[in-house]
């Protein structure tokens, strides 16, 4: 029984080099029975859809926002790389009509010790592959390609910014959690649920040193346009608003000095839209005057259209043309131009219901979700509609764009009903409305 457990190991030992020396060698086996590795594939299926649009030009800047991931395994499959695949992916951008494409740079808060939100002892790294086995930093090399690529097809290079102060990494490595989203999530709000003046005096020290160091990077390589807002896991600042808006003024101030293109700050879409974004007071912030562009970012129709107008399909028309209308008249009130950030998921009601975890794949919640490729075909066109007679809306942003043509089942992640649109008939919807004179 020994010497057959021996032998098995030895087998499955075997076999895992056998592999490791295929993928590194990219060796494909003969067609069989046997699964392709994903290195073998000539491609993955490309779909053509007919899709019913009555386009009109749009006077607004057209920009399109790449998939906010940089590194490789983002389809779960570990043999995928983003920076193998940015001339295929600006080619489609460029042929949808865009004049700016997105790309995302990632950081991350390393404690000395044990997490504590509430301390000071941490500092602003570059992101590793090795800690959630995905995402990573920008290297100076990757962020030249990615600008020539861009400038070589007519578009501006813009660099948005993941920050990740919970670590993600112990929730996908640990094996144990069936509900990545909701143990992420839970950590987030125990990070924001208060932070002192001397807690947010260090954060802006920490964060204005590391987004000048940024700043020098991006104007060597070339960038055009950079955001100096976290995004993902932002820190809220309620009970210090006034004092996080003269640090926000300052921060940009620094940044300009060293980058000499656009700078980009986000407002959050509650914030400006309600005056309020769960306890922070957003009607005592104006930092984002102080940048060259400020984006609202909408990933579906917020919850008062919904309570307003219903969630039904024949109603989206009239909820998305609603919500632009206060956008935009809350940006002329400010006198602002506003750029909006729009990405619909692609699932039954996403519309209404927001972006998931589409890589949470062991979550039954998010495996029961049905995919509805024509709701986010219909969402973009509606929003395209909404558009019309919206001075004060300059900029529209499509997201999101992954870096390939996969979509499940040839590969774990659940594409089908996430945020990105290319591969499905909303690819066509967006190329359709900007391409249009």
């Amino acid at each position: 029984m020994k010497k057959i457990l021996i032998g098995i190991i030895t087998l499955v030992i075997l076999a895992i080099i056998g592999v490791i020396v295929m993928f590194a060698f990219k060796i494909c086996p003969p067609q069989g029975p046997w699964p392709t590795p994903p290195w073998c594939r000539a491609g993955f299926t490309v779909y053509q859809y007919e899709v019913d649009v009555k386009p009109v030009a749009l006077t607004q800047i057209k920009a399109v926002n790449m998939y906010d991931t940089w590194g490789r395994n983002y389809n779960m499959s570990m043999v995928e790389t983003t920076w193998s695949n940015v001339d295929s992916s600006f080619d489609r951008v460029q042929k949808l009509g865009a004049q700016e494409v997105y790309v995302h740079d990632f950081d991350r808060a390393v404690y000395n010790g044990k997490f504590d939100y509430k301390s000071l002892d941490y500092k602003f790294v570059d992101e590793i592959f090795g800690n959630d086995m995905r995402d990573e930093s920008i290297s100076a090399s990757d962020l030249k390609k990615l600008a020539d690529a861009a400038h070589s097809r007519g578009m501006k290079l813009g660099i948005k910014r993941n920050l990740a102060f919970v670590d993600i990494g112990k929730f996908v490595l640990s094996g144990i959690s069936g509900n990545i989203s909701t143990d992420v999530a839970k950590d987030y709000q125990e990070f924001n649920s208060s932070h002192s003046e001397e807690w947010i005096r260090d954060y802006f020290n920490k964060w204005q040193q590391r987004l000048v160091e940024k700043a020098k990077l991006y104007q060597s390589a070339g960038v055009d346009i950079m955001s100096v807002s976290p995004g993902f896991q932002d820190p809220t600042f309620a009970g210090h608003e006034e004092l996080a808006n003269q640090l926000w003024r300052d921060l940009i101030i620094a940044v300009k000095q060293e980058f000499k293109g656009q700078v980009m700050a986000d407002i959050n879409v509650y914030g400006f839209n309600d005056g309020n974004n769960a306890k922070e007071d957003w009607t005592k912030y104006d930092f984002y005057k102080t940048a060259d562009i400020a984006e609202v970012k909408v990933y579906k129709i917020l919850e008062k259209y919904r309570e307003r107008f219903g969630d039904k399909p024949e109603v989206v028309g009239a909820a998305m043309e609603a919500m632009s209308t206060d956008l935009n008249n809350k940006a002329q009130a400010a006198n602002l131009k506003l750029s909006v950030f729009f990405a619909p998921s692609s699932y039954e009601n996403g519309t209404f219901a927001g972006p998931v975890e589409f890589l949470d794949l062991r979550n039954p919640a998010i495996n029961s979700l049905k995919k509805d490729y024509q709701e986010q075909a219909d969402a973009f066109d509606y929003f395209f509609k909404s558009l019309s007679g919206k001075n004060q809306i300059v900029r529209i942003n499509a997201g999101n764009f992954a870096w390939d043509d996969a979509i499940d089942p040839e590969v774990p992640a659940l594409v089908s009903i996430s945020a990105s649109f290319r591969n499905k008939p909303a690819e066509q919807v967006v190329g359709a409305w900007y391409n249009q004179k």
